[in-house]
């Protein structure tokens, strides 16, 4: 006898609501349980904050932040910034950044940052503040297998039901938002041990007035911490801006692209 042939199509959607809803929870219950515990560590310099707090597009924010507040960076035309070559302290990160050779888009500053995000995330990893690679992507298979298990028996259920002659449509959908449901959890799976978020975590409470009102030595630290959001109201908003309209533009994108191909869409969801 086939498995659920004495359930009508009524019956197995709603069993298979009530596992899907058991599947979304489980899915965010095991990264937040099985998650390294790390090691307690500091994370004091911009890079390191950054990094942890909002990943590499946040490191490039916060130098970019620091360079301006600086004077080495000014708003130039068609929404990138100028570089002005005077001497000054910067890390090697900022040095980086000061050798390109033309007007700074964000796209030519992280392409220009890669290898030192790369650099902060091993230093990061070796302090037990980031998950390992190998560790990150153990977690983010097993955060999905609960969706795993039930495409599965889904699947299975709308085979025999469409061989047998019956309407499949909703539970399609359903496997469908199942699928899409695994891909957000894939996607959107925190890097951070317990320890490093732990760590950001303490470094905004105790720093929560640079979300408010940064002072010039503060910004780069309040974006990489806060986002360039901070910067809303200061005289270094051309920062905020420069990112604004790429977030602005990347949203075009995405709506133009699913109005030409007639079949688009888009996740998002909260990391864990």
């Amino acid at each position: 006898m086939e498995l659920f042939s004495s359930w009508t199509g009524s019956d197995f959607l709603l069993f298979y609501n009530m596992l899907l809803g058991f599947a979304c929870a489980a899915a965010w219950w095991i990264p937040a349980h099985l998650r390294e515990p790390g090691r307690r560590a500091a994370a004091d310099d911009l890079e390191s904050v950054a990094l942890l707090a909002g990943g590499s597009s946040r490191v490039t924010d916060s130098l970019l932040a620091d360079l301006y507040v600086r004077g080495q960076l000014t708003e130039g035309e068609k929404g990138k910034l100028h570089i002005n070559r005077h001497s000054a302290t910067i890390t090697p990160a900022g040095l980086a950044l000061m050798a390109i050779n033309a007007p700074l888009s964000l796209a030519v500053a992280r392409k220009a940052l890669v290898a030192h995000a790369e650099q902060s995330a091993a230093r990061l990893q070796r302090a037990g503040l980031l998950l390992r690679p190998e560790d990150h992507a153990r977690l983010r298979w097993l955060s999905i297998t609960p969706f795993a298990a039930l495409f599965l028996l889904g699947l299975y259920r709308q085979r025999a039901g469409s061989a047998l002659g019956e309407p499949t449509g909703f539970l399609v959908i359903l496997l469908v938002l199942t699928v899409v449901l695994a891909v957000i959890r894939f996607a959107k799976s925190d890097p951070r041990t317990h320890a490093g978020i732990a760590a950001v975590s303490d470094l905004r409470a105790r720093n929560g007035r640079f979300a408010r009102a940064p002072r010039p030595e503060e910004a780069p630290m309040a974006v990489a911490l806060f986002g360039t959001g901070v910067l809303v109201g200061t005289p270094w908003e051309p920062v905020h801006a420069m990112r604004q309209r790429e977030s602005d533009s990347s949203a075009g994108a995405e709506a133009s692209s699913d109005g030409s191909s007639g079949c688009g869409g888009g996740c998002g969801g909260c990391g864990g």
